[in-house]
């Protein structure tokens, strides 16, 4: 973290690849601990030939539910809507494996699915394979499960999104025609610096090309932003929404320090309470999912953790 806390900048292509380089070899020196914890790959949509698989964790130990059962975590990386994967090539392929670990060691059985991008697919295709990812495992627990742990509890499942996948992650719980189609019902969302709303009426920023390949026009931008979405559901569809913890860094690009300040009060607004919060202390926009499992700036893991379980007991 001392590293990170020298970038001047906060934009997220100037600290991106940095922020990558610069824990490589801190999660290379802990490579064996971290492959401690298995991992499985399966396909969760044989329709398709690409983007169609997803990384399951296996803890050494679970986090025990009310059924004695293991609780499941999602997690959905960004990218911008058109760049991501569960595994990055090398030198880089330890970091979402160090987050699926991380998660795993605190007795989460996490799964980072794959999805598929822009240009390939426009909007809701992305939240519409996260779905299906979801669904694969609510139907085929007795395929993820392993015999040195207790059995998947898919009523025990939370899901994270960060960045672009936080707003897929969004969109996943509020857009009717995609939220209506989840058989899981999250016990908790996590959503992790993801934009609130898309078209800034004071024009302090303008999305960049990739969200309006995948969003739409300015227009549907207006309709499919998030903040839209929330303010279209009924009083019945909010109070059933799942619980949520907003989850940020401290030194967010600007444009999403903004979708930060109307998020917190449009929550409160429908929900009568502000929803927990996270600020990730010293992190930049990339570097909270790169710390975990490197033994500094872990801490904000270890509050999502602490959230989850509160969730479960």
């Amino acid at each position: 973290m001392d590293i990170i806390s020298k970038f001047v900048e906060t934009g997220v292509a100037a600290i991106n690849l940095r922020t990558l380089a610069a824990f490589v070899p801190i999660l290379d020196e802990r490579k064996a601990e971290i492959e401690k914890i298995e991992r499985k790959t399966f396909v969760y949509d044989d329709k398709r030939r690409t983007r169609n698989e997803l990384d399951v964790y296996y803890p050494l130990n679970s986090t025990l539910t009310k059924g004695g059962k293991t609780p499941i975590l999602f997690f959905v990386y960004g990218g911008g809507y058109n760049s991501g994967s569960k595994e990055f090539p090398e030198p880089f392929s330890m970091g979402y494996r160090a987050l699926g670990s991380f998660f795993a060691q605190h007795g989460f059985i996490t799964i980072i699915p794959d999805y598929r991008l822009t240009p390939e697919v426009k909007f809701p295709a992305s939240s519409e394979d996260i779905r299906d990812a979801v669904n694969w495992v609510c139907a085929n627990v007795d395929v993820i499960g392993v015999p040195s742990i207790p059995a998947p509890d898919v009523d025990a499942i939370f899901i994270m999104g960060h960045s672009a996948g936080d707003v897929h992650t969004k969109m996943l719980s509020l857009y009717p025609p995609v939220s209506s189609t989840v058989h899981a019902r999250f016990k908790g969302i996590i959503w992790c610096g993801g934009s609130w709303f898309m078209v800034d009426e004071k024009k302090r920023f303008r999305m960049e090309v990739p969200t309006m390949q995948y969003i739409g026009s300015q227009e549907q931008q207006k309709e499919r932003e998030p903040r839209a979405l929330w303010n279209a559901l009924s009083d019945e569809q909010i109070k059933d929404h799942p619980d949520i913890l907003l989850v940020r860094a401290e030194r967010e690009p600007d444009w999403l320090l903004l979708s930060w300040e109307e998020i917190i009060p449009d929550i409160e607004k429908r929900r009568g309470e502000a929803p927990q919060m996270i600020i990730g202390k010293g992190h930049n926009h990339i570097s909270p999912n790169w710390a975990l499992c490197s033994g500094q700036g872990e801490e904000w893991g270890e509050e999502v953790v602490k959230w989850m379980k509160a969730r479960i007991n």
